[in-house]
C-alpha cells in the first residue's frame, strides 16, 4: 500500500512538472507574422498595409480616402535587399503605385475602380520584387 502511494505521489509530482514545463515552453514561443527583417522598407510597407486597410473601410463607407503614409519615402526607405533598387524596376514600380494613389485621390469618379488599381499596382510590384505579401495584398480588393 505505501509502495503504490509512493508510486502515485510521484507520478502527481512528475506530472505537474511536465504540465509546468510544456506551459513554460508555449509561452516563451514567439509567433514570426512578418519573416523579414525590418528595414525601412518593410517597416514602411507594413505601414502601407495598415492605412490600405483604411482608406478601403473609407471607401465602403461611401468617405472620401485619406492617407498618412509618406509615399515618397518609397524611394528613399532603405530595403531589406540592398540590390532591390539595382535594375531600376523598384523605382519605376513605386512611381506608378504613386501615380495610382494621386488618382484615387483625385477621382471624382469610381473611387472603388481607383482604389482596385491603386491595389493591382500594388501586386503587379510584388510579383516582380517581392512575391511574399501577395496574398495579403489580394485581400486589400474590394468586391
Amino acid at each position: 500500500m505505501k509502495l503504490s502511494l509512493k508510486i502515485l505521489g510521484g507520478c502527481i509530482i512528475a506530472s505537474s512538472f511536465l504540465a509546468c514545463h510544456n506551459k513554460a515552453e508555449e509561452e516563451s514561443c514567439e509567433v514570426i507574422n512578418f519573416p523579414n527583417k525590418d528595414s525601412e522598407l518593410a517597416l514602411l510597407m507594413r505601414e502601407l498595409s495598415e492605412d490600405t486597410e483604411n482608406v478601403k473601410s473609407q471607401i465602403q463607407k461611401g468617405k472620401t480616402p485619406v492617407f498618412f503614409t509618406e509615399f515618397e519615402s518609397l524611394h528613399t526607405a532603405i530595403p531589406t535587399d540592398t540590390d532591390v533598387r539595382g535594375d531600376g524596376k523598384y523605382t519605376a514600380f513605386a512611381d506608378v503605385f504613386i501615380k495610382s494613389v494621386e488618382n484615387l485621390l483625385l477621382t471624382e469618379d469610381d473611387k472603388v475602380d481607383a482604389y482596385n488599381f491603386m491595389v493591382k499596382k500594388c501586386v503587379d510590384c510584388h510579383k516582380q520584387i517581392c512575391p511574399g505579401p501577395i496574398k495579403r495584398i489580394r485581400k486589400l480588393h474590394i468586391k
